[in-house]
C-alpha cells in the first residue's frame, strides 16, 4: 500500500469518526429536547383543530414530533411505529379532515412512508418559552 492510499484510508477513518460523534451529539440533543417537551405536555387529546394548517414542525425521535398550529400553540405527536428517517426530512405531510387532525385516524407521510398518529398531547408552549428564557437570563447573570 502506498502513502497516498494510506492517507486516503486515514482520512476516511477520521471522517467516519466525526460522523459518529456528530450523530451521537444530535441524538443527545434530540433526547434533551424530547424530555423538555414531554415535561410541558398535557393530558392526551383526541384531535387538533388546524384552521390554518401546520405552521412548523420538529422531529424529536423516529416516533415523536412537535407540530405548531400557531406561533404559541404546539402539540406533541406520538406515532404508532417509528418512522425511519423522519428526523432528516425537510417536509412532511399530515392528513386531516375538515381542518382537524385525529389520533389513530390521521397520519404523517413522507418518502412513501405512512405513520399513523397514536397520541396527541398539547404543550404549554408559552410557559415553556418563558421558563427557558428565565433560565437563560439567570445563567447569564
Amino acid at each position: 500500500m502506498n502513502t497516498l492510499q494510506r492517507l486516503g484510508l486515514l482520512c476516511a477513518g477520521a471522517l467516519s469518526m466525526i460522523g459518529c460523534v456528530s450523530s451521537t451529539e444530535y441524538r443527545e440533543r434530540q433526547n434533551v429536547e424530547l424530555a423538555m417537551y414531554e415535561e410541558y405536555a398535557g393530558a392526551p387529546v383526541d384531535r387538533i383543530r388546524t384552521f390554518n394548517g401546520i405552521d412548523r414542525w420538529q422531529s424529536l425521535s423516529p416516533s415523536k414530533l412537535v407540530v405548531w398550529t400557531t406561533v404559541n400553540r404546539a402539540w406533541l405527536l406520538t406515532l404508532s411505529a417509528p418512522c425511519s428517517g423522519i428526523e432528516f426530512q425537510h417536509t412532511i405531510s399530515i392528513s386531516s379532515t375538515n381542518s382537524t387532525v385525529y389520533r389513530r385516524f390521521d397520519k404523517v407521510e413522507f418518502e412513501h412512508q405512512v405513520c399513523f398518529i397514536r397520541q396527541i398531547h398539547p404543550i404549554d408552549y408559552k410557559t415553556l418559552k418563558r421558563e427557558r428564557r428565565e433560565k437563560s437570563e439567570a445563567e447569564r447573570a
